[in-house]
């Protein structure tokens, strides 16, 4: 799968292992760094996938923070692998940036690599790497430009990829990533700041937002209304990041939210 050889592929999982950003899920090593009291997952339960399902799935599955777009972690990859230089340099259809991939699932049984980002709006997006490049990129000397396909090709890993993904993970990925886009969204959507500093008005008996004069007037209640909006949507997006952190664990609370409106 990797270029440049085997030894260079297990000298780029050893050091990112060590730095949290490459986790080999399925394995005691990642299994002890989680929190007894709250993971998903335990060492009882490798057992049992051992007992129902054999060892086959065990190493099987390398999970990949990008989300905090580390240059050099970057640059390592696209050397490592073509296809990664290939993913990480695309322009967009009309030329300028492109989103890339927050979070890379890589299964070393079918050599098929899952990719899962937020996009503008702080829309998911998923795709099979291959898949991918070889129906939506030019056929230029640097295959760099992004084309017009036909939307009927599927882009979507294979369902041997999630096989041996006994507790699936990528699913949880697919899934958190797309619930963390929606409550960014509509956290950046709610009028004024989550400090909601309001002070009320004297001519209207109203609640207005300071420093957001384009805000209209808010009754008390309202105000209570926004302020909860703010807490809930904060919540949601800790679980969100909460339910990743376990599979990525270099992941931080605002990396993802791309900001792009």
């Amino acid at each position: 799968m990797y270029r440049g050889g085997t030894s260079e592929a297990i000298q780029f999982i050893e050091k990112y292992k060590k730095t949290g950003y490459l986790v080999d899920f399925y394995s005691d090593e990642h299994i002890k760094t989680l929190d007894e009291d709250s993971a998903s997952i335990t060492f009882d339960d490798l057992k049992d996938f051992d007992l129902k399902h054999g060892t086959a799935y065990r190493g099987h599955m390398l999970a990949i923070y990008l989300g905090d777009e580390n240059r050099e972690l970057l640059e390592e990859l696209s050397r490592l692998y073509l296809p990664f230089q290939r993913l990480f340099n695309l322009e967009g259809a009309f030329g300028g940036w492109t989103h890339k991939p927050d979070l890379l699932l890589v299964n070393l049984v079918t050599q098929e690599v899952l990719c899962v980002g937020l996009g503008r709006k702080n829309r998911s997006f998923k795709f099979e790497l291959h898949r991918f490049l070889h129906s939506h990129t030019t056929n230029d000397s640097e295959n760099k430009g992004l084309r017009d396909f036909d939307r009927n090709t599927s882009t979507d890993c294979s369902e041997k990829f999630f096989e041996l993904d006994h507790h699936r993970i990528a699913e949880r990925t697919i899934s958190a990533t797309e619930e963390l886009g929606e409550h960014y969204f509509q956290y950046h959507s709610l009028p004024g700041n989550a400090d909601v500093m309001v002070t009320l008005s004297e001519d209207d008996g109203l609640f207005y937002l300071d420093d957001f004069e384009d805000e209209e007037g808010m009754t008390e209640e309202e105000v209570k209304e926004l302020e909860e909006n703010y807490a809930n949507y904060r919540e949601w997006i800790d679980d969100c990041i909460r339910v990743l952190r376990e599979i990525f664990p270099k992941i931080e609370d605002w990396d993802l939210n791309t900001g792009d409106y």
